[in-house]
C-alpha cells in the first residue's frame, strides 16, 4: 500500500538542513527495517516510522501480517502469532543490527521487539551505544565529563564556602 516513511521533512522557511538530513536518515532506517521484514516474511508492513531519541531508536510498523498469521488471529490464536513473530525476530536480529549500525554508524547495544497482532502493530526497538565516551546509558553526560568540560572552559564547579 503506502510507501514506508519516517516523517516528511519540513519544507519552507522553518526547515533546516540538519532537520532534513535527520528526517532522511530516519526514512532510510524505516525502509531498511521494512526490507528485512520483506526478506524474511515475504511481505512487509504497509507503514513504517522511525523515531530516534538519544540512544533509543524505535521503528513502529503497521500492517504486514502474513496470510497465515491473519488466519491464526482470526481463529483466536493471537498468542501463537506473537510467539512466532518473536521467534522470527530473534532469527532476524543480526540483519536488523547490521542495517542499523551501517546507517547510523553506531553499535546496537540491545534489540527487542513488541507485537500487537490485534491492532496489526509492531515495534522494533534498538538501544544504541552512547555516541560519546562519557555519556551514560540514559544519554546523559556523566558528572565527571561535565566537570572536565567546565574546567577546560575556565568555569569552576566547586561549591563556595560561605
Amino acid at each position: 500500500m503506502g510507501t514506508p516513511c519516517a516523517g516528511a521533512p519540513r519544507t519552507g522557511v522553518g526547515a533546516t538542513a540538519s532537520e532534513s538530513t535527520h528526517s532522511r536518515l530516519l526514512t532510510d532506517v524505516a525502509n531498511a527495517v521494512v526490507r528485512v521484514h520483506k526478506r524474511y516474511y515475504g511481505k512487509g508492513p504497509e507503514r513504517a516510522r522511525a523515531h530516534l531519541s538519544r540512544n533509543l531508536l524505535t521503528v513502529i510498523l503497521e500492517g504486514g501480517l502474513t496470510r497465515g498469521e491473519q488466519t491464526l488471529q482470526d481463529h483466536g490464536h493471537v498468542a501463537e502469532v506473537v510467539r512466532a513473530r518473536l521467534a522470527m525476530q530473534d532469527a532476524m536480529e543480526s540483519d536488523f543490527r547490521a542495517e542499523i549500525e551501517t546507517l547510523l554508524y553506531r553499535s546496537v547495544r540491545s534489540f527487542m521487539s513488541a507485537n500487537d497482532p490485534r491492532h496489526d502493530v509492531q515495534a522494533e526497538i534498538f538501544v544504541l551505544e552512547p555516541e560519546e565516551p562519557g555519556e551514560t546509558d540514559q544519554g546523559e553526560r556523566s558528572a565527571e565529563t561535565l566537570r572536565e568540560s567546565a574546567v577546560q572552559g575556565g568555569v569552576s564547579l566547586e561549591r563556595s564556602q560561605a
